[in-house]
């Protein structure tokens, strides 16, 4: 199953930092967890209202794991630290 999330900062907020973040995150979550695979961050290269910041992926083994790498220390704490910044999040699943 491949999960993207693609998240909206609010205006000022330092992408470099969020991005910067985001890619660390995934990383260490691709060492710690065996199910999850092939984590990629991207970065819009157009500033629009209707785009998002920043879009992660990852391919986890089966769809039953998404609710463990949801609630991981690691994904959780990104999330936390987000929170404040973060105008929309969007996530789409799919086999």
């Amino acid at each position: 199953m491949v999960h993207y999330v693609l998240l909206k900062f609010a205006p000022g907020t330092d992408l470099d930092a969020a991005e910067k973040k985001v890619r660390a995150t995934y990383q260490e979550l691709d060492r710690t967890l065996d199910f999850l695979n092939n984590p990629a961050v991207y970065r819009c290269c157009i500033e629009r209202d209707s785009n998002a910041d920043i879009m992660a992926s990852v391919e986890l083994d089966s769809p039953d794991q998404l609710q463990d790498y949801l609630t991981h220390p690691l994904h959780v704490a990104m999330a936390k630290g987000f929170a404040s910044a973060l105008i929309g999040r969007t996530s789409f699943d799919h086999r």
